[in-house]
């Protein structure tokens, strides 16, 4: 108990020694959603609200920080994100909870849900949780190779089981594109073999994303395919999942409104899914997002 004290305190020292050089920042939001089901599941509702600490220190390199915690509608709390990074204009490793590139893009996914179906989409890109062998270790290393294009490799493991992610991105011209490749085993240790690319632009006032994925999970095939446009507040997306032979295709639609002079939102959203040969209406989900915030 001694030693976690000390340990506790030397921290705090440490803090409070480099707050001239990098002071923390504290932002916060409240996310709330109220649902209505088809298919006989009715009314529902979830939440959280998000707190999050973040700090930067920039000298020829830099070290950044954030930790992200959720207090859900449920009584839990839980950390979102919890990372420490550095390195300089040339490159920089990550280490920690947290999400990677990014090669599925869904702008303006409010509603769209996990029906089960799964499909191949961002698969070992992060986030874990800790798992049954103390913890799983998630670092990704990117190099900017030269303006506009850069190589991410992200490596996951936890005891034995070990993947890799290398990711190439572009931005340059109007223009988004990222390739991925993954290879290995999950934290789960299942075999993880496929790819994921995904290209967004703007068109005719509209920030559009195209972006596919197809792999094998534990010899799973599965495959997804995504195309959505965001107008300013509103967006309309299209997702295909398809897994073991099973298709499911995902259509949503968004709209934010401001709520009074707040700068809070409110987003009324529907989705609608139909697994191909399951008779009787597709399953649809109608959403109200209410987001603030302070």
């Amino acid at each position: 108990m001694f030693t976690k004290t000390v340990r506790a305190s030397a921290a705090l020292l440490a803090l409070a020694s480099t707050a001239a050089i990098a002071a923390p920042t504290f932002d916060a939001n409240i996310e709330m959603d109220t649902d209505y089901r088809n298919l006989g599941r009715g009314a529902a509702q979830g939440g959280r609200v998000e707190m999050n600490v973040a700090s930067k220190t920039d000298k020829g390199g830099f070290v950044a920080g954030r930790a992200s915690y959720l207090a859900t509608k449920g009584g839990t709390v839980v950390a979102d994100d919890m990372w420490v990074q550095f390195g300089n204009a040339a490159g920089d490793i990550k280490l920690g909870r947290f999400e990677a590139a990014d090669v599925f893009v869904v702008g303006k996914d409010t509603v769209v849900e996990d029906t089960g179906i799964g499909g191949y989409r961002n698969v070992l890109r992060g986030r874990y949780a800790n798992g049954t062998l103390g913890g799983i270790a998630h670092a990704a290393v990117t190099v900017n190779a030269a303006p506009g294009l850069a190589v991410e490799l992200g490596v996951v493991a936890a005891g034995k089981n070990t993947g890799i992610r290398p990711v190439v991105s572009y931005t340059g011209n109007g223009l988004t594109a990222r390739v991925s490749l993954d290879s290995g085993k999950n934290p789960d240790g299942a075999k993880v073999e496929g790819f994921g690319a995904t290209v967004g632009t703007s068109f005719a006032g509209a920030a559009v994303n195209a972006s596919i994925g197809n792999g094998k999970i534990a010899g799973v095939k599965g495959s997804s395919f995504g195309l959505n446009a965001v107008f300013g507040d509103a967006g309309i997306g299209f997702i295909q999942d398809k897994t073991a032979g099973v298709k499911e295709n995902n259509v949503y639609v968004a709209y934010s409104l401001p709520l009074f002079s707040t700068g809070a939102t409110i987003t009324p959203a529907l989705a609608w899914s139909k697994q191909s040969g399951a008779s009787g209406d597709g399953a649809v989900t109608a959403r109200v997002r209410v987001n603030y915030a302070f």
